[in-house]
């Protein structure tokens, strides 16, 4: 049987829940990020023709130090999002779908225009002025690799960083008068308070998530769509999911959202 190329082999793990670490041949393992931001390319590109749908946005992951202590990643990864990914509020997710999932608490933005760093880097204000709408926003993601040290974020960038399925508040008019950076953002479990955050501990400030992005794309030559949706990043650490468990994240000002697992 012939060994199958890196997309292939990561496209086909995502349907069969089966784990990277310790698993992928390592002639097929990128070896450092822009190699792992290449196959990326090449996985959406498959999984979008195997059914997926096309790329509605991305996530930024590794965002708050805390995150980038849990993950040994000190710095910001990028991953797409599809049309499969999103997930209606208050839907019940079959947690066997998952090998381990967790819900985030986070930041979402919709563009109302593209926004392209190659024509300089954009300011908080020109993010601002970008963006369409804010919402609430869980991104539920599923960690398929046991040992993240071992995976490497190359690995982990090519499979998109760990992302599983968006979970869309509803958008909140009046976010211009708000200091997103001051909001405090908790994860609920079953009614109680789990984890908690705030806007500030994702670089500063949400937005500056969506600036960092519009950076890395424009070193790609690509650059933000209007339409597209931006989940920047968890404000607490992920709250790893058990079955039967309803999760809610809220967030000051903005509203909440959330979803319940199979028994």
């Amino acid at each position: 049987m012939n060994t199958p190329d890196a997309a292939t082999w990561i496209a086909d793990t995502l349907e069969h829940r089966a784990p990277h670490t310790g698993a992928m041949p390592p002639a097929l393992r990128p070896q450092d990020l822009p190699a792992g931001y290449a196959l990326q390319d090449r996985v959406s590109a498959l999984l979008t023709a195997r059914g997926r749908g096309a790329t509605i946005g991305w996530k930024v992951g590794s965002t708050t130090p805390a995150m980038q202590r849990l993950l040994g990643v000190p710095q910001p990864v990028a991953g797409r999002m599809f049309e499969s990914s999103r997930i209606a509020a208050g839907a019940v997710v079959d947690f066997g779908r998952y090998r381990r999932p967790a819900v985030e608490c986070e930041i979402a933005v919709r563009l109302a225009r593209p926004l392209d760093a190659r024509e300089g880097t954009p300011s908080l204000a020109d993010v601002a002025a970008a963006v369409d709408s804010v919402h609430p926003a869980i991104e539920l993601v599923d960690d398929r690799y046991g040992d993240f040290a071992a995976a490497g974020a190359a690995l982990m960038a090519s499979d998109q960083f760990f992302h599983a399925g968006l979970v869309l508040g509803a958008a909140v008019p009046h976010w211009r008068s708000l200091d997103l950076a001051a909001l405090r953002g908790a994860t609920w479990v079953d009614g109680r308070e789990a984890l908690v955050g705030t806007g500030a501990d994702v670089l500063g400030h949400p937005l500056n998530s969506v600036a960092w992005l519009a950076g890395h794309l424009a070193a790609r030559g690509q650059r933000l769509e209007a339409g597209e949706i931006v989940s920047t990043g968890s404000l607490p650490l992920p709250c790893w999911a058990q079955p039967g468990q309803h999760i809610e994240i809220r967030i000051e000002s903005l509203g909440n959202v959330g979803l319940r697992f199979s028994g």
